[in-house]
């Protein structure tokens, strides 16, 4: 039945048959419109049509409806602008005088907005709908909750996500979660710390599990079957859920949710057994990766081990793969043969280490697993041609009877030599110590006796007498040789350093102090900058201040002719020194130390001084050695410097 328009029982005249048209265009339309709907003519609050389930709803006739306007229907001032809120609670009128409420929808079906169709739902079926929509949103937000587990980076992560989860579930009083003791896989660890927890145990053995579903519930209204449940009913819970995170029969972690009522559905039980399996395959992911990441870090530390071994070794250390081409050099081998490691990769052996001798039966021995040793006159040729003795020891890698790899182990014979024809050259000059002492000990004897000799004759010569002259040089003479044996004295024996905080600043003040008139009359200026004030060092006064007239001494002997300038230094090291030292620098502006004699200046009997003994230096470098010291020599044309390094004193 096609209901009809309320103005259809009306008089019309044959100019109204389009309006009735219209009219029967817009029932038709409305009765598509599954609520109850009616067309609203709002400049002269006229109401032109409604569909059939607007009279099921209200019970109106059409010639009641007809009569009605909006404002008796819907009392008070309804709000019908299509423009503001389109959708508003509405209290309407039914033909039994009731009141009745209802959700009033709105949309606009002219140009000008002034014919309206107004849509009622009854109440409660709008709220209905949007309960469910926000239902649904709020499972896809659970299960993208879910997702997440798998994309954590740490175990830890994943417990705290699974606690979100349970608690949005859930809202429990409490959640517990207990992870595997990383010392040991037996027992569970209490992961989460609270006053709460502490009626639950720190501990707990993976044997309690045995058996357990991967989802329990447990409700006051049933006994306990665990110790876990026992421990919730004596802390008043009504309901305590356990959910082992199990994965491929292994165990995992435990977590724990306890309340009040209303204890979870199935649904939501569901759900929380999922998430635990989620959880459980997430961290035993992440066990997996972090112990690939063990291995990885271990095997990696091996091969740093290794390589720090193999690149600090004085031997050479060639790898060789079992068809005997090189695969790895050591830098010593590089150092030794002339060739970096990169150059020779891949290349037969034979083509590398070329020597006086064949070294095949070597590789063919290795090839079978033998390890040999090669040495007795092999003289192997490097890169620029040389060659040097050496001794060669192959050493197969071998793996379930077979061959893997051959190591190389080069040495370098002719060092050997040289390092033990060094150790002889330094006995010998400690037996030369021994017989200079000895031999100083009894020539200064003899030395003093002339010298007092020659004194007396001096005594009794007049000024112009012709040997007055001579006998002055032989007393200079039995001076120098004097000094000479002192100094050797000194070199040789043994001495004994009492140690204490030196004003470093004063004692080098005071040695410039003494020198300063000669140096005045040498026109030589001199110069002591010092920071800090007060640089203290640990040392013997006597000993250190020999160093520095040592020092002061020949750098005043290499500026006499010239004159010149005398600058000496107190710093801080540089870098910074471990334990701390000052640098002290004594700097000349002489002519310099010849280039062919700068590398033997601390050697003893080294001197370039018509007057010098060639003690001194290295007296000096004995001394600053003894205070745990360093002292070297920088020298170009026009100046030299000595750099002394002590301990600081703490």
């Amino acid at each position: 039945m096609v209901p009809a328009s309320l103005d259809q029982h009306s008089a019309k005249t044959p100019g109204d048959f389009h309006q009735d048209f219209t009219l029967l265009d817009r029932s038709l339309i409305l009765e598509l419109i599954p609520a109850a709907a009616l067309v609203y003519r709002r400049m002269d609050d006229k109401i032109l049509s409604a569909n059939r389930k607007f009279f099921d709803l209200t019970g109106f006739s059409f010639d009641a409806l007809k009569e009605l306007s909006l404002y008796t229907l819907i009392p008070g001032d309804p709000d019908t602008n299509p423009t503001g809120d389109q959708s508003r609670p509405v209290r309407m009128q039914i033909a039994s005088g009731d009141m009745i409420l209802a959700t009033m929808r709105i949309l606009s079906i002219s140009l000008t907005n002034q014919v309206v169709v107004l849509t009622f739902s009854p109440p409660g079926s709008e709220l209905d709908i949007r309960r469910d929509l926000l239902e649904q949103e709020y499972r896809f937000d659970n299960f993208s909750l879910l997702t997440t587990l798998g994309s954590q980076y740490s175990s830890q992560a994943v417990f705290q996500t699974a606690g979100q989860i349970l608690h949005r579930m859930l809202s429990p009083r409490l959640i517990i979660s207990y992870r595997v003791n990383p010392r040991d896989e037996k027992q569970l660890q209490l992961h989460t710390s609270s006053p709460q927890t502490e009626a639950f145990p720190p501990n707990l053995d993976v044997e309690l599990l045995d058996g357990m579903p991967a989802l329990q519930l447990w409700k006051l209204t049933r006994q306990p079957q665990n110790a876990l449940q026992e421990i919730a009913l004596m802390e008043g819970y009504h309901y305590l859920l356990t959910l082992p995170l199990y994965h491929n029969n292994t165990t995992q972690g435990l977590m724990l949710a306890a309340g009040e009522t209303p204890h979870p559905d199935d649904d939501t039980l569901r759900y929380l057994a999922l998430m635990s399996a989620h959880a459980a395959s997430a961290i035993q992911g992440l066990n997996s990766l972090e112990s690939a990441q063990r291995t990885l870090t271990n095997v990696r530390h091996v091969v740093q081990i290794q390589h720090a071994i193999t690149d600090n070794l004085e031997e050479g250390v060639i790898i060789l793969t079992p068809d005997l081409r090189i695969a790895e050099m050591n830098p010593a081998a590089e150092f030794l043969l002339g060739y970096a490691s990169k150059e020779v990769f891949r290349q037969k052996a034979d083509m590398v280490l070329i020597g006086n001798e064949t070294l095949s039966t070597l590789y063919k021995s290795a090839q079978q697993g033998i390890s040999t040793l090669v040495g007795n006159n092999l003289s192997l040729n490097n890169r620029s041609g040389g060659s040097f003795m050496a001794q060669v020891l192959c050493i197969p890698v071998v793996e379930k009877v077979k061959v893997r790899s051959i190591v190389l182990i080069l040495r370098d014979v002719s060092q050997t030599e040289q390092i033990r024809a060094h150790s002889q050259q330094l006995e010998q000059r400690a037996f030369l110590g021994e017989v200079s002492a000895i031999f100083a000990h009894e020539v200064k004897n003899p030395i003093n006796s002339i010298s007092t000799g020659l004194q007396l004759m001096g005594l009794t010569m007049k000024p112009d007498d012709p040997y007055a002259d001579l006998v002055s040089r032989l007393q200079n003479d039995c001076l120098r040789l004097t000094h000479l044996m002192d100094s050797t004295l000194t070199f040789s024996k043994p001495v004994e350093y009492n140690f204490a905080p030196v004003d470093l600043a004063s004692l080098i003040n005071s040695i410039l102090e003494r020198w300063a008139p000669r140096m005045y009359r040498l026109n030589i200026s001199y110069n002591l900058e010092q920071q800090p004030d007060k640089p203290m060092v640990m040392a013997d006064a006597r000993a250190i201040e020999q160093v520095f007239v040592n020092l002061i001494s020949n750098a005043i002997q290499a500026m006499e002719n010239e004159g010149g300038s005398l600058n000496i230094k107190i710093r801080p090291a540089q870098p910074e020194t471990n334990p701390p030292q000052y640098e002290i620098i004594v700097a000349d502006s002489g002519p310099g130390i010849p280039e062919d004699l700068i590398k033997h200046v601390f050697e003893p009997f080294l001197t370039t001084k018509a007057k010098g003994t060639g003690l001194g230096l290295a007296i000096s470098r004995r001394i600053v050695t003894a205070h745990k010291g360093n002292i070297y020599v920088e020298s170009f044309p026009g100046g030299t410097m000595f750099h002394v390094l002590l301990l600081q004193a703490t």
